[in-house]
């Protein structure tokens, strides 16, 4: 039998070393779940609308259309616009859709969403989701929950707000942003006066 003779320090030096990069390389995995105190815990996304999930469809940028004034007024009708996307194999059909804001909801078309598939409902022609004799005024920066409803992968409900107009509203000021005059700065009448 061959025998080698081992000192207790070098057995315990690769060991040590070894448990050390572990417990380094999960201190530095579980900074990036940081959470609230992370750079990115305050970012939004880029888009002005609402996301849900249900099942395999992906909700996103749900909006209500832009009113032609500053509000959606109580009793007026107001269309849902958004984009769902399917990431499973199965096709799937929007059953209805709801909301406590609107007395009811008009679904015109038949919404089937196949496997793998976006599907395009923010204007233009082909089916349209609107709300029904809201209940009350609705206005920019405000968000009403609407749930959707489908066959088979359940419901979900998202907070929609008011999509944001391309140009400015009609009732609102425009500022006039001139030049500073020459001598007309605070800089140049604190000088004379010293």
């Amino acid at each position: 039998m061959f025998r080698t003779s081992r000192s207790p320090g070098r057995t315990l030096r690769p060991a040590a070393a070894v448990a050390g990069a572990l417990v380094a390389a999960m201190l530095t995995v579980s900074g990036c779940a940081a959470g609230q105190q992370s750079q990115t815990a305050q970012q939004v996304a880029a888009i002005d609308g609402a996301n849900s999930t249900a099942g395999h469809l992906g909700l996103r940028n749900v909006v209500l259309a832009t009113p032609d004034g500053t509000r959606y007024a109580k009793g007026s009708d107001a269309r849902v616009l958004l984009f769902i996307s399917n990431g499973g194999l199965d096709a799937d059909t929007l059953a209805s859709v709801s909301s406590p804001i609107a007395t009811s909801v008009a679904l015109s078309g038949a919404v089937s969403i196949p496997g793998q598939f976006l599907l395009d409902l923010s204007g233009g022609t082909g089916p349209q989701i609107v709300l029904k004799g809201l209940t009350r005024d609705i206005t920019f920066g405000e968000s009403v929950p609407v749930t959707f409803n489908f066959a088979k992968s359940g419901s979900t409900t998202a907070n929609v707000p008011i999509a944001i107009p391309v140009g400015r509203t009609d009732q609102r000021p425009t500022v006039d942003l001139r030049e500073v005059e020459p001598g007309a700065s605070s800089a140049g009448a604190i000088e004379g006066n010293g």
